[in-house]
C-alpha cells in the first residue's frame, strides 16, 4: 500500500513537471517568436502587430486590443487592435479599467453592466482576459477577448503575465532605441561643435598665418611691378637708333642694374610663389579638416596627414614649442576616415602645446610601422596630468582646464575615433615631466558605417 501510494505520489509529481515544461516550453516559443519579431520590425507598430499573431499561437483568441494611457489627461486611446471597428468598444473597456486595473479573468463579458454593445462581432465575445503593459515612459492595458465562456484557464493567464512581462521590457527596448538614435544624433551634434571649437580657437591664428604669406605677395606685387616696368624702359631704349652700338647697349644695361635686376625679378616670383603655396597648404590642410563628411573612408599618407595637422595647429604651437620629427623612413599607408584621425592629432597637438603655455618646450612626433599597423607617439616635456586624474581623461566632459576654456569632450571623441578605425590609444604622464600619447592603427582596418559615439563607448570600456 505504502508503495502505491508513492507510485502515485511520484507519478503527481511527474504530472507537474510535465505541466510546468509544457508551460515552460510554450513560454520559450512566445519568447522565441517574440525575439525574431524584434528583429524583424522597425517600429513599435509593427511590433504590436506582430505580437498579436505571436500571442495567437499560444492562447487562442478571437480578438485583442491594446490601448494606451495618458496619464496627463487621464484618458485612453486605441493603439492598436487586431480586429477593426474596435473603436466602438472603447467607451466600454474603458469603463471596464474603472473596475478592473489590474491582470482579470472574466468569464462572462454579458454579465457585465457596462458592456452594453451593439456591434454583432462584439456581441459573441464571452471571455476577456486583460492586464496592463508597463514601460519605461509608457502605459498600455491589453485586451484578449474569447467567443467561448470561460475560455481562459489559469495556465493562460500565467502565459499572459510572462507575455506582458516581455512586452513590456521590449517596448521599452524600443523607446531606449529611440533614447538612443536621440543620443547619438545629440553626440554627433557635439562631435561636430568640438571640431567648430577647435576650429574657432584656431580661427585668429590661421588668419594670421594666412595673413603673413598674403600680406609678403600684396607687397611684392609692387616690387614686381616696378621691377617689370624697368624691363619695359629698357627695351624701349635699346630699340632706339642711339643704342644700337655694343658699347651703348652695354652701358644702357649697367645703368638699368639688368644682372640686379633679373635677379631680383626672379626672388620676387620664387617668394611669391613660396607665399602662394603656403596660404594654398593652409587653406587644403583647414578645408579637409573642416570637411562636413567624417565617413568617407580614404587611403592615408601618415606623415602627410601629421603634417597637414601640424600647419593647421602651428600657431597654436610655434610660441611654446619646437616640433622634433621622427618619421619613419619608409612611406606609412594607412586605411582610414581622414578629418577624423585630423580630429584626434589636431587635439593632442593642442593639448600638448597648452601644457607648455607657460615655458618654451618641446613636441616630439615618432611614426613606425610593422607588417599590420602603424604606430604614432607623440610626447612633450610640459606640465604632466597628475596621477588622480589620468584614467577620467577620456571621460566625455572631463577637462583639466579652467571653465570656459575646455568643453572635456576632445579627447573622448579622439578615443572614439581610434577604436572606431579598430585601434587603441593610450596615455603615460607624470608631473612636471610630461605627456606620451600612443596610437596604434591598423593600416588595413576594415571600417564600417556606424554613427561615432562617445558616451555608449565609455558605457562599453567601463565593462
Amino acid at each position: 500500500m505504502k508503495n502505491n501510494e508513492q507510485l502515485l505520489e511520484r507519478i503527481h509529481q511527474l504530472e507537474m513537471k510535465n505541466k510546468a515544461l509544457e508551460q515552460a516550453g510554450a513560454f520559450n516559443t512566445l519568447i522565441l517568436n517574440g525575439l525574431e519579431a524584434i528583429l524583424a520590425s522597425s517600429n513599435t507598430d509593427e511590433l504590436f502587430k506582430d505580437f498579436f499573431s505571436i500571442l495567437q499561437r499560444t492562447i487562442s483568441f478571437s480578438a485583442a486590443i491594446l490601448v494606451k494611457y495618458n496619464p496627463n489627461t487621464e484618458s485612453y486611446s486605441m493603439l492598436k487592435a487586431s480586429k477593426e471597428n474596435a473603436e466602438k468598444v472603447l467607451p466600454e473597456l474603458i469603463a471596464i479599467l474603472s473596475i478592473q486595473p489590474n491582470i482579470k479573468n472574466i468569464f462572462e463579458l454579458r454579465k457585465l453592466t457596462k458592456w452594453q454593445i451593439d456591434d454583432i462581432f462584439w456581441q459573441q465575445q464571452h471571455s476577456l482576459l486583460t492586464a496592463p503593459v508597463t514601460t519605461n515612459k509608457k502605459q498600455y492595458q491589453l485586451f484578449v477577448f474569447s467567443e467561448k465562456q470561460g475560455a481562459f484557464n489559469q495556465k493562460d493567464v500565467s502565459l499572459l503575465q510572462q507575455f506582458i512581462s516581455f512586452t513590456g521590457n521590449t517596448i521599452s527596448q524600443f523607446e531606449q532605441k529611440s533614447l538612443q538614435q536621440r543620443q547619438q544624433n545629440i553626440e554627433q551634434t557635439l562631435i561636430n561643435s568640438e571640431k567648430m571649437a577647435s576650429l574657432g580657437q584656431m580661427a585668429a591664428g590661421v588668419a594670421h598665418e594666412i595673413n603673413n604669406p598674403l600680406s609678403y605677395v600684396i607687397s611684392n606685387i609692387h616690387n614686381l611691378a616696378h621691377n617689370i616696368q624697368q624691363h619695359t624702359n629698357l627695351i624701349k631704349d635699346l630699340v632706339k637708333p642711339q643704342f644700337q652700338s655694343t658699347r651703348a647697349i652695354n652701358e644702357r644695361l649697367e645703368h638699368y642694374q639688368f644682372d640686379e635686376l633679373t635677379q631680383d625679378t626672379s626672388d620676387i616670383l620664387s617668394e611669391m610663389k613660396e607665399g602662394a603655396n603656403r596660404v594654398k597648404e593652409i587653406v587644403q590642410s583647414l578645408k579637409l579638416f573642416a570637411h562636413p563628411n567624417q565617413t568617407k573612408i580614404d587611403d592615408i599618407n601618415l606623415t602627410s596627414l601629421l603634417e597637414n595637422t601640424l600647419r593647421v595647429a602651428w600657431n597654436q604651437i610655434k610660441y611654446n614649442a619646437t616640433i622634433e620629427r621622427y618619421y619613419c623612413a619608409d612611406e606609412i599607408k594607412l586605411i582610414g576616415r581622414t578629418t577624423q584621425l585630423y580630429q584626434v592629432f589636431l587635439n593632442i597637438f593642442i593639448n600638448a602645446a597648452q601644457s607648455l603655455s607657460n615655458s618654451v618646450g618641446m613636441i616630439a612626433v615618432t611614426t613606425t610601422q610593422d607588417s599590420y599597423n602603424a604606430y604614432i607617439t607623440i610626447s612633450d616635456n610640459g606640465c604632466g596630468i597628475p596621477a588622480d586624474k589620468l584614467n577620467s581623461i577620456f571621460d566625455p566632459f572631463f577637462t583639466t582646464k579652467p571653465i570656459g576654456k575646455g568643453t572635456g569632450l576632445g579627447l573622448a571623441i579622439s578615443r572614439a575615433i581610434i577604436e572606431q578605425h579598430n585601434g587603441k590609444i593610450s596615455v603615460q604622464s607624470k608631473p612636471g615631466e610630461g605627456t606620451v600619447f600612443s596610437i596604434t592603427l591598423p593600416k588595413n582596418s576594415d571600417l564600417n558605417d556606424e554613427e561615432l559615439t562617445i558616451i555608449a563607448l565609455k558605457e562599453k570600456n567601463d565593462d
